[in-house]
C-alpha cells in the first residue's frame, strides 16, 4: 500500500527460457523492461537511502543503481522495497542494510521477516 492507498502487488515468476520472453508492459506504466541479479537488493553497494516522514513516521527510501550495458538504471521506493523482500525470502537472508520501511507499505515498520 502507497501513501496515497494505492495497493501494489508484486507478481514474480521464474523465467526458464530468458529468449522466450516477450514482455509487452503498459506503457503508460513501464518505462522499460530490464534483468537485474536478485541478490543484488541485499547488497549495501551501488545503494543509496534517503530519509523521509510522512504523519510523522519515519522511513528509508532505498535507490539501487544498476549498469546495464551503456544504461543505467535506478530501481527505488517501493519497487525496491518488494525486490528486498523477494531477495530475502529465495536468499533466506536479511539485506546487509537496515530498511525501515514505512508502516503504511505493510503496517509492520521493521517487522522481521518469516523465513
Amino acid at each position: 500500500m502507497t501513501k496515497y492507498a494505492m495497493a501494489v502487488v508484486p507478481v514474480v515468476g521464474i523465467l526458464f527460457d530468458k529468449k522466450a520472453f516477450n514482455p509487452a508492459p503498459n506503457v503508460n506504466e513501464v518505462e522499460t523492461v530490464f534483468d537485474v541479479p536478485l541478490e543484488m537488493f541485499l547488497k549495501d553497494e551501488n545503494r543509496r537511502e534517503q530519509e523521509k516522514e510522512w504523519m510523522g513516521d519515519k522511513y528509508l527510501l532505498h535507490f539501487f543503481d544498476h549498469h546495464s550495458g551503456s544504461k543505467m538504471y535506478t530501481i527505488w521506493a517501493i519497487t525496491a522495497s518488494i525486490l528486498i523482500r523477494a531477495a530475502s525470502v529465495v536468499y533466506q537472508r536479511p539485506p546487509a542494510f537496515q530498511e525501515r520501511k514505512p508502516t503504511f507499505w505493510n503496517g509492520n515498520p521493521d517487522e522481521a521477516i518469516d523465513t
